[in-house]
């Protein structure tokens, strides 16, 4: 079985209407700079008064991004199954029909 590695990415996003709305624009923009992410943890998050009120919203996103791991051994059934060479100790087998 093939293994995996994980690259992290912090990102944050902003927002003047909600948490959710703050972490979806971190996404989009996320998605735009380093690809789709496989996970996301929000790891802080922030709100700036003004006058009694939250004005703006702040979250900082923690990105996961699972990648293949290149340098595994490779599949050993896969590569058989692949291969397009005949093995030795089988013998073809006609059949006739008359």
């Amino acid at each position: 079985m093939a293994s995996t590695t994980q690259s992290l990415q912090t990102i944050i996003g902003t927002s003047t209407y909600s948490v959710d709305d703050a972490i979806d624009r971190a996404l989009v923009v996320a998605r735009v700079k380093y690809g789709e992410p496989d996970w996301f943890e929000v790891s802080k998050t922030r709100g700036f008064i003004n006058n009694g009120r939250v004005s703006h919203y702040q979250v900082s996103l923690e990105l996961g991004y699972v990648t293949p791991d290149q340098s595994s051994q490779p599949d050993q059934y896969f590569d058989s199954a692949l291969s397009t060479r005949r093995h030795t100790y089988v013998s073809p087998v006609f059949e006739r029909r008359f």
